[in-house]
């Protein structure tokens, strides 16, 4: 039974991506191959599944590990960063972009004297 288990293990994400009920036909299948005894049918099966929810979890931890290393390398900024460089160019768009006139708004005229429209 140990190395049933050991065996599954091994096979890594093979376990991880199989359903419970995928789990059940292969108890089922080594039932009828003698390499499992009945009785040991819903221990096996809640091991494997206990396994496979296990491996799931380490899997998902390495891919983020990998895509968090992946994009500090890459420097590509966080979303709380592009949002606040996004907040940051639109203040500068402001300070930088000349008002929009008015249209048939009366021409001005600047202290000079010289009129602006």
């Amino acid at each position: 039974m140990i190395d049933i288990i050991k065996k599954t293990y091994l096979a890594g994400l093979g376990l991880a991506s199989l359903t419970g009920e995928k789990i059940e036909e292969i108890v089922e299948e080594l039932i009828k191959k003698g390499e499992v005894a009945e009785k040991d049918r819903k221990k096996i099966i809640e091991e494997l599944i206990a396994k496979g929810r296990e491996q799931r979890e380490q899997l998902s931890e390495s891919v983020k590990e990998t895509v968090q290393k992946v994009v500090y390398e890459l420097k590509i900024p966080r979303r709380d960063q592009y949002e606040d460089l996004l907040k940051r160019m639109e203040k500068l768009e402001k300070m930088v972009k000349p008002e929009k006139k008015v249209k048939n708004a009366p021409p001005t005229k600047d202290p000079e004297g010289v009129q602006k429209n």
